[in-house]
């Protein structure tokens, strides 16, 4: 039992270490992510989400995602100011999801999202910095 415990705990810290070095400020799309209004965090969050949700080669990086939620907490723009932008946060992302579909021309759900990601990824963008190739 000890041993399960000591294995569970060393992926656990292997695990945090990896997620660790992502907040790198010095890439344009981390930046974006932080300097980002409330509103529009959350947008880019929720799109990136349903990319990868829509493309195999994608998967959603939380890790970043929960590691720059903490910084924006720091400086009042994370998840503690959410609540109270909820109706700013659900415009913003309508916005935002329509800007997306009409720059990619596609649909966000039921549709392959590879190639909008892909792009996202090339340009540096707050969305492609929430997407780990899978």
């Amino acid at each position: 039992m000890m041993t399960r415990g000591l294995i569970l705990g060393a992926a656990l810290t292997l695990a945090a270490c990896e997620t660790a070095g992502t907040l790198n400020f010095d890439e344009p799309g981390v930046n974006r992510l932080f300097s980002m209004s409330t509103p529009e965090y959350y947008a880019a969050t929720t799109i990136a989400s349903q990319v990868a949700q829509n493309c195999a080669r994608y998967a959603y990086d939380s890790g970043l995602d929960a590691q720059m939620n903490e910084a924006r907490n720091e400086v009042g723009r994370g998840s503690l100011a959410a609540a109270s932008q909820r109706n700013a946060i659900d415009l913003e992302t309508d916005v935002a999801r329509r800007s997306f579909q009409a720059k990619h021309d596609v649909e966000l759900t039921g549709t392959d999202l590879c190639a909008a990601g892909d792009a996202e990824k090339l340009e540096g963008s707050a969305i492609g910095a929430l997407l780990l190739p899978a």
